[in-house]
């Protein structure tokens, strides 16, 4: 384990203690999941790294139907009071997903514990809108 990764080992598990779930980063990576399922937040610290990885997915899409969906969730991506510092990003299976990054040098346990739970809600919020916003298109 890298010292980031310690570092962000040790506010894991007093954010896991609140939750009075076990959570521990393997190989970097902490995922957690919702009721549903869903994926809720992907911590990631990766190798050489000072700073906190936190992505989630929100919906799947397909290359080809999704040409008018596209530019409508790059939009978004300037809306910022909204995203309150996220952004959008497709990944190579045609995921959208949530991101955010934050400085390790910035944490302490309160500061983690509030950027997590921020990230689950917010992640919350912009899966229902997309999901609306997908099922408008269709409709």
């Amino acid at each position: 384990m890298t010292p980031s990764q310690r570092q962000v080992e040790k506010l894991l598990q007093h954010f896991s203690a609140g939750c009075k779930t076990p959570l521990h980063l393997k190989d970097g990576v902490c995922a957690l999941y919702n009721d549903q399922g869903q994926e809720a937040a992907i911590l990631e610290v990766p190798d050489q790294s000072d700073s906190l990885l936190l992505h989630c997915q929100i919906t799947e899409t397909d290359p080809q139907a999704s040409l008018t969906l596209y530019p409508l969730l790059l939009q978004l991506n300037f809306e910022m009071a909204a995203m309150r510092g996220c952004w959008l990003a497709l990944d190579e299976m045609y995921k959208v997903r949530l991101c955010f990054q934050h400085s390790l040098t910035q944490l302490d346990e309160a500061t983690f514990s509030h950027v997590v739970s921020g990230f689950i809600g917010q992640a919350t919020e912009v899966r229902d809108f997309i999901t609306q916003m997908i099922g408008r298109n269709v409709a």
